[in-house]
């Protein structure tokens, strides 16, 4: 957390330059006048349709008795700017999700103090590091980028890594292709050995019962499902990965952006909640399940 003066003699504490919008995020302001906050996303960094329709800018106004969990306080304002960091990205499939430079107003009628921070789509967790040196796999038979942090969130090619990200190329070409965004928002992508297949049926709506006969009787309790649903889903291994790929793995199954890429297209998929055991060794195998799209049928 960052500190400077405020209104002369008392203080403000804010953010670090790097921000998790999924942690924490604490505005406090030592104040006995009324504080607004307006935060926004540096004008660059609109790009979305939403951005070109309406004004992004949050302003939130509060009193120096109330803090964020409506407790009496006199003389301090505190705020979470993590939800309103959070507002601020636009997540869909069709891009990839970068850093924002967002930017505070904080002013009273006594004062008035603007920061920055570079917002991360992401979390870090109690004794983990952000961007450390790393070695990526490149599978150079597939699309390939590496998540690099220079001044925010950026997706490079191979050939642009910084000296701290270590490349070794795999040119296998087949297999279950997977990329996700981690918690530290860095996309991770492996490609995987395919298992065996799983289809589950399911009825879908109401019971429609008809009025039938053969002819010479009529019969009740006759009846069609309305319609019917089917998922598909396989088992995928990495066989035998060292321990530092295993971590690496071990964050699909905490990310809520998989893809899989066929045909040339990256199609959204899930993979299955399950409990991994790590037995420590260096060599072990990753297995996850990966679920498909609802396969699409007739419905009366």
């Amino acid at each position: 957390m960052r500190t400077a003066t405020f209104e002369g003699t008392k203080k403000i504490y804010y953010p670090d330059e790097v921000a998790f919008c999924f942690n924490p995020n604490i505005l406090k302001v030592e104040t006995s006048n009324e504080v607004t906050v307006v935060i926004k996303v540096e004008e660059s960094g609109l790009k979305g349709v939403f951005d070109a329709t309406f004004d992004r800018t949050f302003r939130i106004t509060k009193k120096p008795w109330y803090t964020d969990k409506r407790q009496y306080d006199e003389g301090i304002v505190e705020l979470d700017l993590s939800p309103y960091m959070r507002a601020l990205f636009d997540i869909d499939r069709k891009s990839m999700v970068v850093s924002h430079v967002i930017m505070v107003n904080v002013k009273t009628s006594a004062a008035e103090f603007n920061f920055q921070m570079t917002g991360i789509w992401g979390a870090i967790n109690i004794g983990e590091e952000f961007n450390p040196p790393r070695t990526v796999t490149w599978f150079s038979k597939f699309p390939f980028t590496v998540t690099i942090f220079d001044n925010g969130i950026k997706h490079v090619d191979v050939v642009e890594v910084p000296e701290t990200v270590k490349v070794v190329e795999d040119d296998s070409e087949c297999g279950v292709y997977l990329r996700w965004i981690d918690r530290h928002g860095f996309y991770q992508y492996w490609l995987f050995q395919q298992g065996e297949n799983e289809n589950k049926s399911d009825e879908y709506g109401d019971r429609l019962y008809d009025n039938f006969s053969d002819g010479q009787y009529g019969y009740y309790g006759v009846s069609r499902s309305q319609g019917k649903t089917m998922e598909k889903s396989f088992k995928a291994c990495a066989p035998l990965v060292d321990k530092r790929t295993f971590g690496m793995l071990l964050s699909v199954h905490s990310s809520p952006l998989v893809d899989m890429y066929v045909g040339e297209t990256w199609v959204p998929v899930n993979v299955s909640a399950a409990t991994t055991v790590d037995n420590g060794n260096d060599l072990q195998d990753f297995e996850i399940t990966v679920t498909l799209p609802d396969i699409v049928s007739q419905v009366l």
